[in-house]
């Protein structure tokens, strides 16, 4: 009887298969944010009336002409981020009929770079972050409706709104007729001081974040700023929903989450609204709540042409594509890297024996490997205390010019110091006198080697920005989770890229030689999937504890503690928590398709440094306050 054949999944086939796996979803991601074909996206640039080009993205419900105008919703993102990050905000709102209109910020995404004197200039200047200048924009569509108009915005988006109200109530025509904004403080006095209602007769909400860091401190009758906690409480929310009447004037000794207060202003009804959620800062972002009152609050505020109740979402639907689509692109570069392996010129790459783990070490091996392993752990919680505590949580200059990719390119830096340190250690104190060498570890190779090497990494990563760039451009699709995403660099930020790129390439390098040369071997007689998950943790563990720390400790006693460097670390570590073990497994998922550690810490080098650079906030100029820095409220 003949033996069955057995079968055998090529290097080719995998990555045919990754290919279509990741064409599928980022389809299915695109249509999803299309409504299947119901809305049309698009992307414009404006200009502000200091000549200021901002990118914004367009959500064009079909149902939506000139003989049938929507009403209209320009939403803006908050501060660090991007456009695409609240994509699923033009999804939901233009599934229920709206035009909407998500802009760049200046200084981020697609939008200009500009100097101090404009970004920090007042409103007027910088056309509110360039947020005004997509109002001004929707004012002239013809498929919109101008009676209409409103404005949101998350975070610093918030305030931008608030700038737009402003700028509005200095037009002879103001067009802005409802405002929502979510996590950032409203406006309650004018430019004396006094209590105020800024928003006049325009429909008002906002999304309260009972564990807020950044807003909602209160004014109580005693002048003292209170706990965010306590923010319904305050006199700054009674007048806020007294409409700017002082807060004696608001009936009860607190606002009501989902009550709506109606008042009669200008002859006209105008309503004001809070949501509450116990949720932190950043979670609007990523949220199914936020996103839902948003909805609800247009939807009861404007004419909705096909009204849908907020919490009905394709928005989870769209996460998992996303996620799903990420994937795709990860494992493409896992399986072009076996391909590329066996392409005569890059054969002298191919994994060898290198690429399975070695046997657990004996009773010496282990007692080393488990001190370097928690000391690479505490040196983790150490570093990142350190970088706040000194001030360079909080800075920039004009050659690293992002201020959160400064915290991580540095903690990255540290870490990978430290990293290779300890990796050679245990090849001084254990690894040479048990017959390891450099050359077994794959750490010496010849110069060609090391070339081709270098060549194999970068073609991985032009395989990964091609995919991006086809997403991005044909199906509108960055492959966005929460806070990270995959998107396209703009040209003038190529420079920062560059800046930031070392510092990344050392920490990739150094974490795929500790785990792939230097603890490349199994701890007891687990299996292999059980120790990558192992030092997946491990290297998670640091992010986790000093987030979920300093959020718990938030949480309970309503202040802001300070704990591992400053006030705010725990805020900055939670954007880590995921990157790190996805790192780690794609490091040594890498390694098994060649066989040098070299490839996979420079293909993921370059990917962390530019998932960091693409989605962050641009501002070239000196900023550094020192270890003051570490208490900012």
């Amino acid at each position: 009887m003949k033996a069955k054949k057995e079968m055998r999944i090529t290097p080719q086939k995998a990555f045919v298969f990754s290919l279509l796996f990741t064409l599928l979803f980022t389809a299915l991601s695109g249509a999803i944010l299309r409504n299947w074909g119901n809305v049309s996206i698009s992307t414009v640039n404006l200009g502000t009336r200091n000549g200021n080009q901002v990118a914004a993205r367009i959500f064009k419900p079909d149902s939506a002409t000139a003989d049938n105008p929507a009403p209209a919703v320009i939403l803006t993102h908050g501060l660090t981020v991007n456009k695409e990050s609240y994509s699923q905000y033009g999804l939901e709102l233009a599934r229920r009929g709206f035009v909407v209109i998500l802009p760049d910020m200046l200084n981020h995404g697609d939008s200009e770079i500009t100097g101090a004197e404009i970004y920090f200039a007042p409103a007027e200047v910088n056309d509110a972050y360039g947020s005004y200048a997509a109002v001004k924009y929707a004012g002239t569509l013809d498929y919109v409706d101008q009676s209409q108009i409103g404005v949101a915005g998350h975070s610093a988006g918030g305030q931008s709104a608030n700038n737009c109200v402003k700028m509005d109530n200095q037009e002879e025509n103001p067009v802005i007729s409802a405002v929502y904004l979510i996590s950032s403080d409203p406006v309650f006095t004018d430019d004396t001081g006094a209590w105020a209602n800024i928003y006049g007769s325009r429909d008002f909400g906002v999304y309260y974040t009972i564990y807020d860091h950044v807003y909602f401190k209160g004014i109580d009758s005693n002048g003292q700023t209170m706990n965010v906690q306590q923010w319904l409480r305050s006199d700054s929310a009674k007048s806020l929903f007294a409409f700017g009447d002082e807060p004696s004037a608001f009936a009860g000794d607190h606002v009501v989450p989902g009550h709506t207060y109606v008042a009669e202003i200008d002859g006209e009804t105008a309503l004001r609204r809070v949501n509450s959620a116990r949720e932190i800062h950043a979670k609007p972002q990523g949220g199914s709540n936020a996103l839902a009152a948003v909805c609800d609050f247009f939807q009861d505020c404007f004419e909705a042409p096909n009204y849908i109740v907020g919490q009905n979402q394709r928005y989870a639907v769209l996460t998992i594509s996303n996620l799903l689509g990420m994937l795709g692109v990860l494992i493409c570069s896992v399986c072009c890297m076996g391909c590329l392996t066996r392409v005569k010129f890059f054969s002298c790459l191919q994994e060898g024996e290198m690429a399975a783990l070695r046997p657990a070490p004996d009773r010496n091996g282990k007692k080393w490997f488990w001190i370097l392993t928690i000391l690479n752990c505490v040196f983790a919680f150490c570093s990142i205390s350190a970088i706040f505590r000194l001030g360079f949580g909080y800075s920039c200059n004009t050659v690293f010019a992002q201020q959160p990719s400064n915290i991580y390119a540095l903690w990255a830096l540290l870490n990978g110091i430290f990293m290779l340190i300890t990796s050679f250690v245990s090849y001084a104190l254990y690894g040479r006198k048990n017959g390891a060498s450099l050359t077994g570890w794959g750490l010496k190779i010849s110069p060609i080697l090391l070339l081709k090497s270098i060549l194999a990494a970068l073609s991985v990563c032009t395989l990964v920005f091609l995919i991006t760039a086809a997403a991005n451009r044909i199906f509108d699709v960055d492959y966005h989770y929460y806070l990270w995403g995959f998107k396209n660099i703009p040209l003038e930020n190529l420079g920062v890229f560059f800046a930031y790129l070392p510092m990344y390439l050392l920490f990739g390098i150094a974490v795929s030689i500790a785990l792939n040369s230097a603890y490349h071997c199994r701890i007891a007689n687990e299996p292999e999937w059980v120790n990558d998950l192992f030092f997946a943790l491990m290297n998670m563990l640091p992010a986790l504890v000093i987030t979920l720390t300093g959020y718990y400790l938030y949480a309970k006693n309503g202040i802001k503690p300070f704990v591992f460097g400053s006030t705010y670390t725990y805020t900055y570590t939670i954007n880590a928590i995921p990157v790190f073990p996805v790192a780690i497994i794609l490091i040594r998922r890498l390694f098994k398709r060649c066989n040098n550690p070299y490839i996979p810490g420079i293909i993921v080098g370059i990917l962390l440094c530019w998932l960091q650079v693409s989605c962050s906030f641009t501002f070239h100029a000196n900023m550094y306050y020192g270890p003051a820095a570490a208490y900012l409220p």
